[in-house]
């Protein structure tokens, strides 16, 4: 059932006075609140004056109030049940979780007439999986959990399968609270109303991850396929922490992006060839029995993508120059090393580059690399055939970053970015400028987002839907 929540607080005086008259005006069931600011409202009259106003709206045919767990009030609860509403009892928490989280809900779930109602906000992986530990141990109780902020995103989306009464959601104004999700993305992207207790979750695991346009893409895929699943961005600040999170919660598959793609390999119980080779996996998924699986999609969607460049075939013997010695960089130069390619390595960390030129050079391969810094574009002599920049240089928020300031394009070269938010980098900017071939992240993006549903699903990407998905990121 959907409901409307009126935060009294966010009113001017004069439209409090009316308030009352909403209830009458909709056909939902409306939440009153009236939070002061250390919750996170923007009440800012003493306590008299809130319960006055609290009671004087309470009394005008709302479903609910929305109380704060220390609100010592006998009258104002009894006027409020004679009226008929019902008590939402709120713990909040704006700067993390409680340590004594538990002890406090539990207190909250003891009067059956009241739905008991958290909102914190985790700041980290452990966070996460202390609330859904919470969620778990009240059981079937009535009740409304979530966590704020990125980290807790899961748990509004998810809050069906979590057995939580609603979540919260807010238009796009600008003013919506911390973590809100706008109704139409809640509902058409991730599919709120749909999610239930046996929904399959998959997601994207990274740190940036919330701007990633992956949970469209298999989002996507998802509802055309008329799967029962959902996929989603987890913000990750450490692995053994989130992977905890990953059971909690079922995970069936991932997507692994910056910085995690060489790390999350110790997590796999098996390990396909592609990344034996790589030495990174950007793709797993839970096998039958229950261990990690591991792919490495990167490799072939930047081939499709080069070849597309190219117009059929890769040239053999060019030289490319690849920016980057992390594990999106392990992906292209393997795959430009594939296609009989020379490779010139540039990474700020020297040894880091060295690292990757030697796992990967050998058997005839050729690997160089050199640091990243005022002497690359002379060391890129014989090596700008193709330009590959893997950094996440040129995402949000260094949008205008450049990972070669000093070079100048002569317009002969194929220049790729694997940063697709923007589409068009500062980097590719001046490539286009120059007059060179370019290709954007978007069309790598796409490419092994494909390969990975098909990892995930064992079914290819619905041909119908790469058109509307392609419709949808051109307006996103």
């Amino acid at each position: 059932m959907d409901l409307l929540e009126l935060s009294a607080d966010f009113l001017r005086p004069e439209e409090a006075a009316r308030a009352g008259e909403l209830p009458g005006k909709v056909d939902l069931p409306v939440i009153l609140t009236v939070r002061r600011e250390k919750e996170g409202g923007r009440f800012t009259g003493n306590e008299r004056d809130r319960m006055q106003l609290l009671l004087r709206l309470g009394l005008s045919g709302f479903a609910f109030l929305d109380l704060e767990e220390d609100l010592q009030a006998p009258e104002l609860d009894r006027r409020i049940r004679e009226a008929g509403a019902g008590v939402i009892r709120s713990l909040h928490d704006i700067h993390g979780v409680p340590s004594d989280l538990s002890r406090r809900l539990a207190v909250l779930a003891r009067n059956a007439r009241e739905i008991p109602k958290v909102a914190v906000t985790p700041c980290s992986a452990a966070d996460l999986m202390r609330l859904l530990e919470t969620f778990t141990a009240l059981g079937s109780i009535p009740k409304v959990l979530f966590g704020m902020g990125d980290y807790g995103f899961p748990t509004r989306v998810l809050a069906p399968r979590l057995g939580s009464l609603f979540c919260y959601s807010s238009p796009p104004t600008g003013n919506e609270a911390q973590g809100h999700v706008d109704p139409r993305t809640l509902d058409e992207l991730y599919g709120y109303h749909r999610i239930g207790k046996d929904t399959d979750v998959f997601g994207v695991i990274g740190n940036p991850v919330m701007h990633s346009f992956s949970p469209l893409i298999h989002n996507t895929g998802l509802l055309a396929q008329g799967l029962d699943a959902v996929y989603l961005p987890f913000l990750v600040d450490e692995l053994a922490s989130f992977f905890h999170v990953a059971d909690s919660l079922g995970v069936q598959g991932l997507s692994v992006t910056i910085p995690y793609k060489e790390s999350v390999i110790p997590m796999l119980g098996y390990k396909d060839r592609a990344v034996a080779a790589i030495g990174a996996c950007n793709t797993m998924r839970r096998g039958a029995d229950g261990r990690w699986e591991g792919t490495n999609t990167d490799a072939a969607g930047f081939l499709a993508s080069l070849v597309q460049a190219f117009h059929g075939v890769v040239p053999p013997g060019q030289g490319a120059t690849v920016i980057g010695a992390g594990g999106a960089s392990r992906a292209v130069v393997y795959t430009l090393l594939d296609q009989g390619v020379r490779v010139l390595v540039l990474n700020r960390t020297a040894l880091r580059a060295q690292k990757l030129a030697q796992e990967l050079g050998g058997r005839g391969a050729s690997v160089q690399s050199a640091p990243l810094d005022e002497s690359s574009v002379k060391l890129m002599a014989g090596f700008t055939d193709l330009i590959v920049q893997t950094t996440k240089l040129g995402m949000s928020p260094n949008e205008n970053a450049d990972p070669l300031p000093g070079y100048q394009f002569t317009g002969a070269e194929v220049v790729c970015d694997i940063v697709y938010a923007p589409d068009t980098t500062s980097f590719l900017k001046r490539a286009l400028a120059a007059g060179c071939t370019v290709v954007r992240g978007s069309q790598m993006l796409l490419a092994q987002a494909y390969e990975q549903f098909a990892f995930f699903t064992g079914s290819p990407f619905p041909p119908g839907a790469k058109e509307r998905l392609r419709e949808r990121m051109s307006s996103a």
